[in-house]
């Protein structure tokens, strides 16, 4: 009778801890914007990008959607930290990945896109340019991170949720892709007609999809 294999200690729980607290922060702010906010930006129709030009009583709400992205941003570097502290193989390609989605996030935060309905600008394409980097760079990594053949692999027994997942972020972008060819064939008309929906629908894919690549940090795992 074999004796059962010791326990070792989490990855990377310090990492871990930190990403989960930021991630949460993140959604907590998510969810005040879309309370306080849902007389002024339109869930259905707008883009979380456009509270930057809601209303908090005499106040912008920029600076709150700016905290919200940075927060994402930070929980998505202590996740990078973790998975480097891993020492696996490909580690590098998912942190360049996972930094790319970050640096994305903090363009998108501190680059305000354009109103609905106006003409386009310089920073509103960069803007726009950063989130659709960002939002790919994402399950790319997630890819990277669970692909096959990585020995004892913290993340593998969760290989196929963090796949999914991915693959459901992917399919998210195309639709949101498909939905801004919409608006430059029918016209500013109807503009935005998908966008709102499926970028929420996106942003919450994605949210798990952190989450459950942030779990194994945590995770005790037997040797």
């Amino acid at each position: 009778m074999t004796s059962p294999k010791p326990l070792t200690a989490a990855v990377s729980p310090v990492h871990g801890r930190l990403a989960i607290g930021c991630i949460g922060l993140a959604v907590a702010i998510s969810i005040d914007l879309h309370l306080r906010l849902s007389r002024q930006v339109s869930p259905v129709w707008q883009t979380l990008s456009e509270y930057v030009y809601g209303k908090l009583g005499s106040s912008s709400a920029a600076p709150l959607f700016s905290v919200m992205c940075l927060a994402l941003s930070l929980g998505s570097v202590a996740l990078l930290a973790g998975i480097a502290k891993a020492h696996r193989p490909g580690t590098t390609a998912v942190c360049v990945l996972l930094g790319v989605w970050s640096a994305g996030l903090l363009v998108c935060g501190l680059v305000p896109v354009d109103p609905d309905g106006q003409a386009r600008t310089l920073s509103g394409q960069v803007h726009n340019l950063a989130a659709l980097t960002a939002f790919v760079a994402l399950p790319a990594a997630a890819f990277v991170l669970t692909r096959r053949g990585r020995e004892r692999c913290p993340w593998e027994p969760r290989r196929t949720t963090i796949r999914r997942l991915a693959t459901a972020s992917f399919a998210s972008i195309g639709v949101v892709l498909a939905g801004f060819v919409v608006t430059l064939v029918v016209g500013p008309a109807q503009q935005d007609v998908t966008l709102g929906l499926f970028e929420r629908l996106l942003f919450s894919i994605d949210v798990a999809l952190l989450l459950t690549m942030v779990r194994p940090l945590l995770a005790v795992s037997r040797r």
